[in-house]
Formats: C-alpha cells, structure tokens, sequence
C-alpha cells in the first residue's frame, strides 16, 4: 500500500491532550502525509494559532457537530485514504506500518481496524483493551463480532465518498451508523495489535447510553431498506438477526441503568428509562427474569 494518508482531528475544545495525539501521529514508523485539524467551534483563534505553530492544516468549521466536522476534514483531505483521530488518543508508534502491512496482505479491503487500549486522564494504562480478529463484515453486521471502532479505522476514501461520509444529523451512535454502511460495501483488515489508546476522562461524551440505544434501531432499519432495495439478501438477514439481538440487549442495558439510577437517585433519568421500559414489556421481561435467574 504506497497510497497517502491523511489524518483528521475533528475537535470543539483542543484542550490539554491535542498536542500528544499529534505527537503520536508524527512518531510513527511510517509517515502520514498530512493532518488536517477542523475546528468545530473552539474559542476563537485557539486552534488555529496551535496549527500553525504545530505546521497542520487548518479549517473553520461551523458548530454543527462532530459528523459535519470529519465530514468538512474529508472534504478538503488530499489523502487517498483517511483517519479520524479524537483529540484526545493516541497512537502506537506502530500503527500506521502494520495496518499498511495488513492492507498489502488484503488489497481488495476497503479499510483496516485495529485493537486497542484504556488509559486515564494522565495517560496511564488500565483494564485489558480490546482485541480484534479477522472476520467476514457479515459476521460484524449480524452482531456475531464486534465492530470496527471508529478510532482505529482506516478508510479508503473512495469508498467514503461513495457511502455518504458521516449521518450529519446524528449527534450520537454517528460512529457505528458509519461503520455499518461502510461493511455493505466491503471487507476491513484487522490487526489484533493493541495500536490506538483510548482516554477516558470527565470530558468523554456522557456515558449515558439511552440515546444511543433509541438511535441505533433506527439507524439498522434504515440501513436494512437500502439494502433490500438493492437486493442484498444476505446484508437484510444479517441485519435482521442484529435488530433481534439488539432487542434483548437494549432491555438488559435500560434495566440496569435503571437501577443505577434509582440509587443515585437521579428522577430525570429514571423516569426516561422507565418509558422507554414501558414501550418494550417482554424484552424487559425477560430482562428481569434473566437477572433473578443470575
């Protein structure tokens, strides 16, 4: 793979971090040929001073979130593939040449992924990552492997303009809905390497999932039209088993959810909760008994 790669950090705050993640984009074995920061509404001036001063390019973008901004970074981007790096991860010296390397031993990929690790504020590393393993994307669509995250994905950009880029209209779940219509259309090479480090920290965007849980059923039964009115048959069965096991899944997440909220007390939440329990009563159902059985 000697194709160029460009490297786009969508961010709305810079903060204490920006500067490690560019670090370790520039300490890599094998060079990026470019990194585009999109400044999705910063303090003015802040960002853009820190591109020049670092050597980046640099795009104002309006404030419409993060989908619109990787989207605004993809459109000026002169790499033949892409790679959207949070502003706060970072990068194994390593993961540039061995995602080159996987896409040399797969050409007809149209993106690679990689495991990873969870690090603090402080950079220090806990618990045990994420691995990866090589999988048909039927098996990912289907729910039978995990996705891609978006973190560690690298993407030919060909195919990203052919899909659409990024929802522009979600706020949330943005990164799977992307991930799964890039699928349909193709395989990703997978490197069981841990290469991208995820921080976690007051900043993350909230861990509440509800929304993400109401969004992505939306989202998969979107994606299951298209793909039946393109008669991808097999793309609609593996969705199909997907919305199914989603089902189960949301009732299991919303009832323990709910009882953390209970504890701590917070009424706003559980009361969301509890409606959205109310509209599911035999998925959460079963959720109980699976809890009292456990």
């Amino acid at each position: 793979m000697a194709e160029t790669i460009s490297v786009i950090i969508a961010t709305n705050r810079g903060g204490p971090y920006l500067a490690e993640a560019v670090d370790s984009v520039r300490a890599q074995t094998s060079a990026v040929q470019e990194i585009v920061v999109v400044d999705d509404g910063a303090p003015a001036g802040e960002l853009e001073r820190f591109a020049a001063e670092q050597g980046l390019r640099y795009l104002r973008s309006p404030a419409k979130g993060v989908s619109a901004a990787r989207n605004a970074g993809a459109a000026v981007a002169s790499g033949e593939w892409l790679i959207f790096l949070d502003d706060d991860d970072v990068w194994h010296p390593r993961r540039i040449e061995a995602q080159r390397a996987a896409l040399d031993a797969n050409p007809r990929a149209i993106a690679s992924h990689t495991g990873g690790w969870y690090m603090d504020a402080d950079g220090t590393a806990f618990g045990s990552g994420w691995r990866v393993q090589q999988v048909p994307a039927l098996d990912m669509l289907r729910g039978a492997a995990p996705l891609p995250r978006i973190t560690t994905l690298l993407v030919r950009r060909e195919v990203f303009d052919e899909i659409g880029g990024f929802h522009p209209g979600l706020r949330i779940g943005e990164d799977n809905e992307f991930i799964r219509r890039l699928l349909v259309h193709g395989e990703s090479a997978a490197v069981d390497d841990a290469l991208v480090g995820y921080r976690r920290h007051s900043g993350n965007v909230s861990r509440r999932m509800l929304d993400g849980r109401l969004s992505a059923p939306r989202s998969l039964r979107r994606l299951r039209e298209e793909a039946h009115s393109r008669g991808q048959r097999r793309v609609v069965a593996a969705l199909d088993e997907r919305l199914r096991a989603m089902r189960h899944e949301a009732a299991d997440e919303n009832l323990g959810e709910l009882i953390a909220a209970l504890r701590h007390r917070d009424g706003a939440y559980a009361l969301r909760l509890v409606g959205y329990v109310l509209m599911t009563p035999w998925s959460s159902a079963q959720a109980v008994a699976r809890r009292i059985r456990s």
